[in-house]
Formats: C-alpha cells, sequence, structure tokens
C-alpha cells in the first residue's frame, strides 16, 4: 500500500472510534460525541455542590445540573429484588432530561425516585436502593421511557440520593446546557477559572465548529 493509502487508512480508523479528539485552547483534549438529553457540553472530574452552583451562575449557562450515572446497585420493593443494575441522576432542568415523562411527575426532593418504563419498578412503589453498605429509601413518583444513552437503566435518583450511594458529596459528571451554542469556548474558559483547572470536556456533536 502507498504511504497515502496507508495515511488514509489510518484517518479511516481514528474516526470509526466514534469520539473526535482535537487539542483544546488550554493544550488539553476535548471530545465530540452525542450526548443523551439536551446536553451541550459534559464535564467529568469530582465537582462540590458549590462549584456545581458557580457553574449554573456563568453567564454562558441555560442549566448545569450533576448527571451521574452508578452501576452495580440493588433496588428492592416488596417481592422485588433487583441486583447489579444501573441508576442515573434525574435532573430538574426540561432541557437536560435523558428521558421523556410516561406518567407521574418530576422528583421534588431525596425521598422521591423515577422508574424507567418496563423494568419492574411502577408508580407508588416504595423502594429501597443499595450500594454496597449505603442505601437510601423513597417512593416512585414518576415513570420515563428508556433512557438514551444508559438504556439498561432502571430507577432514575435526585442528585442527592446519587451522592449518598457514591459516598461523596459532590458529583463526578456534570451536564451543561449553553444559551448559545457560539458561547462554547466562552463557556470553557469560565469553568476553568471556576474550578481551578481543566476538566475532561465533552461536547455535543451539534457543537462542531462553534470550539
Amino acid at each position: 500500500m502507498s504511504r497515502r493509502g496507508m495515511a488514509g487508512a489510518a484517518g479511516f480508523a481514528v474516526a470509526a472510534m466514534g469520539a473526535f479528539v482535537v487539542l483544546d485552547h488550554f493544550g488539553g483534549s476535548e471530545r465530540f460525541a452525542d450526548l443523551p438529553g439536551g446536553a451541550d457540553v459534559r464535564l467529568v472530574g469530582r465537582f462540590t455542590p458549590q462549584q456545581v452552583e458557580r457553574l449554573a451562575a456563568l453567564p454562558e449557562a441555560e442549566a448545569v445540573e450533576c448527571d451521574d450515572t452508578l452501576y452495580d446497585v440493588g433496588i428492592a420493593s416488596g417481592l422485588l429484588q433487583l441486583d447489579q443494575v444501573t441508576v442515573l441522576t434525574a435532573v430538574h432542568s426540561a432541557g437536560l432530561q435523558r428521558a421523556a415523562f410516561v406518567r407521574g411527575r418530576p422528583v421534588q426532593g431525596d425521598a422521591e425516585l423515577l422508574a424507567v418504563d418496563g423494568r419492574g419498578l411502577k408508580l407508588g412503589d416504595r423502594v429501597t436502593v443499595t450500594r454496597g453498605s449505603r442505601g437510601v429509601a423513597g417512593s416512585v413518583v414518576g415513570v420515563v421511557a428508556r433512557p438514551a444513552g444508559q438504556p439498561d437503566a432502571v430507577a432514575l435518583l435526585p442528585a442527592g440520593a446519587v451522592a449518598r450511594l457514591d459516598g461523596g458529596s459532590g458529583c463526578r459528571e456534570v451536564a451543561v446546557q449553553l444559551r448559545r451554542r457560539s458561547q462554547a469556548t466562552a463557556f470553557q474558559r469560565a469553568a476553568k477559572g471556576v474550578l481551578g483547572g481543566d476538566p475532561d470536556v465533552t461536547y455535543d456533536e451539534s457543537l462542531r465548529g462553534h470550539v
């Protein structure tokens, strides 16, 4: 194969990996992927509630919320016992919701949760959720369709309940909806100031050409 042909094949292999990586403005890297819900940006690290509040107060941000995923979770309700399942954070911002409501209402406190339709839990069920030695209890107040990006998830819990199950006071992933796509780079610079460094950043595919 010619040198040019080898270079073309290598470029195709990289593109086929699904997440395109480019150099960012601070010397690190940023990725583009099909983010779930209406998220424009996803930050990955370890963020305190105060940092999330400061990110949400940035003028470029329309909505900012913790949006973690936990695995190896146990869920019990009556005779139903589910082991090693996946749960997500139930965000409040309509523009960031990963799944459409089927019935019921959004969560309004840490003692409430959403069930994923067809996974065994029903509206009104009293549920105990455990992870290792930690546990939370709550009631199912809403039922949602299978979440985009996490179709195997069983339930969505408020950020406070997810944090308790995870053993920390913060969150590992933050979803961001921007006021305008053209503000993506400005948001990243402002976020660096809030966080004191560069978090891992993933942009939605729709932001190609805007950052």
